[in-house]
């Protein structure tokens, strides 16, 4: 009988809740991508003739403007060269904005045969990002992969970016389902509790090990591949 006609069902507890999902929604980076590559970063860094740590705070803290279209990618460089007191030229960015879209574009296969194993159990899937225009236009143009997934939500093209509500309501929206019905994927709490709070049911997963594991907890089907080289990835 079907869950939501089985006079038995709770929706409240948390293995039948599970069966109430219509679309699994993925976060790109550290997710269906692997986590950086910290020789790139190394490289990176090295370029600004700073430490890799301060490196990592300055280029965090431009983000979310430069991922929701905010900031064109010469606005961005040149912000961070600011804040490391580096005067950037124009071939200095152009290395930049390559080895970024290099740091970022390693993928987990084991997430993308089990987004192909969630289609073929019938769910629709979704990647929902912060992604800067020269990711989306590396993705557009090398992406095979994202035929596997019904929608691909992605910031700059739409300029808006997670947390904010009105993404994850463009994204569902694009499913055509509710709140509900959906699952939402993300290594970072804030946008996981940003999902929740429309009433998205939200996972943390900052390592392939707690994806499982949270997964599992609410007695979601099917599972990623359990294997080592899957819960080394986040590594």
């Amino acid at each position: 009988m079907h869950p939501l006609r089985d006079p038995a069902f709770d929706p409240r507890h948390p293995t039948h809740r599970a069966f109430l999902i219509r679309a699994v929604i993925l976060d790109y980076g550290d997710v269906i991508s692997l986590p950086p590559d910290p020789a790139i970063i190394t490289e990176m860094a090295g370029l600004f003739k700073i430490p890799e740590k301060r490196f990592r705070e300055i280029y965090g803290s431009f983000r979310h403007a430069y991922d929701r279209g905010s900031l064109s990618a010469h606005e961005y460089w040149t912000s961070i060269g600011e804040e490391a007191r580096v005067n950037l030229t124009a071939s200095d960015i152009a290395r930049l904005r390559e080895a970024d879209v290099r740091m970022w574009g390693r993928l987990n296969a084991a997430i993308l045969r089990w987004a192909d194993r969630l289609h073929a159990s019938g769910m629709k899937t979704a990647v929902l990002s912060n992604m800067h225009d020269d990711m989306v236009q590396h993705v557009r143009k090398n992406g095979e992969w994202t035929r596997r997934f019904d929608c691909l939500t992605l910031s700059s093209a739409l300029h808006m970016a997670k947390p904010e509500r009105e993404i994850f309501e463009h994204c569902l929206k694009s499913l055509n389902v509710e709140a509900g019905e959906a699952l939402f994927i993300d290594d970072r709490e804030a946008n996981v509790e940003a999902a929740k709070a429309i009433g998205i049911r939200g996972i943390l997963a900052p390592t392939p090990a707690r994806l499982l594991e949270n997964l599992r907890a609410i007695g979601f089907a099917p599972l990623p591949e359990e294997t080592q080289g899957f819960l080394n990835a986040g590594g």
